[in-house]
């Protein structure tokens, strides 16, 4: 898998994400407990898969802190990362990059969700 398919991945996770969130409020009931545990599982995993395969093509040496930002403090820790494992012309576009792909997550979750007020049925 390439670090790109695993951004695709991602978009994906929030597109079912915003489906299922807007599915199980409209009927008034509780998320399955396995679609709980493994979108969870999905959303920490994935980012450092990403951060895994993409600091290998870069020869960026991974620190025990640095993985341990990127899955619990992902929010801080790819910006590090980021910053850290680009060249000083490409930092500041990496972040940027990193929050066009922020919106366009969230832009899925709301796809997701208004998806499913338009399905028939």
């Amino acid at each position: 898998m390439t670090p790109k398919n695993i951004l695709w991945a991602l978009l994906a996770l929030m597109l079912a994400a915003g489906m299922s969130e807007s599915l199980y409020g409209a009927v008034h009931v509780r998320a399955p407990t396995w679609w709980m545990a493994l979108s969870s599982f999905l959303m920490s995993f994935l980012p450092y898969y990403w951060y895994r395969l993409d600091s290998e093509t870069r020869l960026f040496p991974r620190s025990r802190w640095m993985s341990t930002a990127v899955v619990a403090l992902a929010p801080i820790g790819i910006p590090v990362y980021l910053v850290r494992s680009r060249p000083k012309g490409a930092r500041l576009r990496s972040l940027y990059r990193m929050s066009g792909f922020v919106v366009l997550m969230c832009a899925a979750a709301v796809v997701g969700a208004g998806a499913f007020f338009f399905m028939p049925g």
